[in-house]
């Protein structure tokens, strides 16, 4: 039974390590108006305005102008990258126990089952921050966006988010402004690793 769990957990880690390479090859944000959407990622732009579909490096001037923005951007995408390793690291200590060969190991025969057994719980840290830290995005948007103001009537007139420009994810008539693809991927990364990490401790795997 603990081996077949074992091959249960080791496909859960497979999974949720393709959603975290999801998660860094493709984009986090985007703002849809009407037929033109716009789709970003820490260091990229991708453009569809219906007719054809372009895509820009982020220049360094837009990163320092939007510097909290992007610093959370960065930080999801460094705690998603910990989470991948952290990932293959398990995959392979949890399939040896599959196989039977963790035991067998000369010297680290005793080690390694302790480290698989209860390393996923990093694993579930780095993948929950990086999904939690993202939520602050748009506060960091509004943020940046009062940097740029010295006075405090245009802070509060240029802003503000009376029309929901600030929050993490609006729908109005044609226009849409959330997270996507990379976002969406961390959150089943997230729960996978989760499923994962409690049949490595309490299923008896190691």
């Amino acid at each position: 039974m603990a081996k077949v769990l074992a091959f249960v957990s080791f496909v859960l880690i497979l999974l949720a390590l393709v959603c975290c390479t999801i998660a860094f090859a493709s984009y986090w944000y985007k703002y849809e108006i009407g037929d033109t959407s716009s789709l970003i990622k820490y260091n990229q732009i991708r453009t569809d305005d219906g007719t054809r579909t372009y895509t820009n490096s982020i220049p360094k001037s837009v990163k320092e102008d939007n510097k909290n923005m992007y610093a959370i951007f960065n930080a999801s995408l460094a705690f998603d990258i910990l989470a991948w390793i952290v990932l293959i690291i398990a995959a392979v200590i949890t399939l040896l126990s599959g196989f039977g060969i963790l035991e067998k190991i000369p010297i680290l025969g005793s080690i390694l089952p302790m480290i698989g057994k209860f390393i996923l719980i990093l694993a579930v840290i780095c993948c929950l921050l990086s999904m939690f830290i993202f939520l602050g995005v748009q506060n960091a948007s509004k943020k940046d966006c009062r940097n740029r103001y010295d006075s405090d009537a245009f802070k509060d007139q240029f802003c503000n988010n009376d029309n929901g420009r600030f929050d993490f994810a609006r729908s109005d008539d044609n226009y849409y402004q959330g997270p996507t693809t990379s976002w969406i991927a961390i959150v089943i990364a997230s729960a996978l690793t989760i499923g994962a990490c409690v049949l490595n401790i309490c299923g008896g795997v190691f």
